[in-house]
């Protein structure tokens, strides 16, 4: 009898827990990009070209965090962090229905990015470590906070890198 009435229970228990409990989140898949990228120029200037592309992000902490424009010159290697840069996800969302037509809800999202650069053969190595977190949503659509995720937006990661290209690129001589 015991063992009848801890089953049924058991049972309730996971019936509620699963009925109030978020839909999963679903990720689109898009095509691989690298996270690091070699750039054919001297250190100090794959580094302006690093906080130029940053300039409208709050960064967090630099190592060296202080560093004149001789040492600069000098240096192969240095690294920062920004802060949280919030925005809806790209890959990221939920899916629900409504009338029984399916819909999806894009999540939003927050990412800090951790840059590293070091000079390397040919050039300088610029290394992106994203890292993502996605709100996550209830079944009536409020918010339950924020979760890590496994694998950060790829996307985001190529866009970093594109604009150190482009800060590269555009430059003055």
């Amino acid at each position: 009898m015991k063992i009848l009435v801890l089953t049924i229970s058991l049972f309730s228990v996971l019936l509620v827990s699963s009925c109030t409990s978020a839909p999963p989140i679903k990720t689109q898949e898009y095509a691989a990009v690298p996270f690091a990228r070699v750039f054919e120029y001297e250190f100090s200037t794959v580094w302006k070209a690093i906080e130029v592309a940053l300039k409208d992000h709050k960064i967090e902490s630099r190592n060296p965090s202080k560093v004149d424009a001789l040492e600069l010159r000098k240096m192969t290697q240095r690294s920062l962090q920004t802060d949280w840069i919030y925005g809806q996800s790209r890959d990221k969302y939920q899916e629900y229905t409504v009338n029984d037509s399916p819909r999806k809800r894009f999540l939003q999202t927050r990412v800090k990015f951790k840059l590293i650069a070091r000079s390397v053969m040919g050039g300088v190595e610029v290394e992106v470590r994203p890292e993502e977190e996605v709100e996550k949503l209830a079944s009536d659509g409020s918010s339950l906070g924020y979760q890590s995720v496994d694998m950060p937006d790829p996307s985001r990661v190529d866009e970093i890198l594109k604009k150190i290209n482009q800060a590269i690129l555009s430059a003055a001589p």
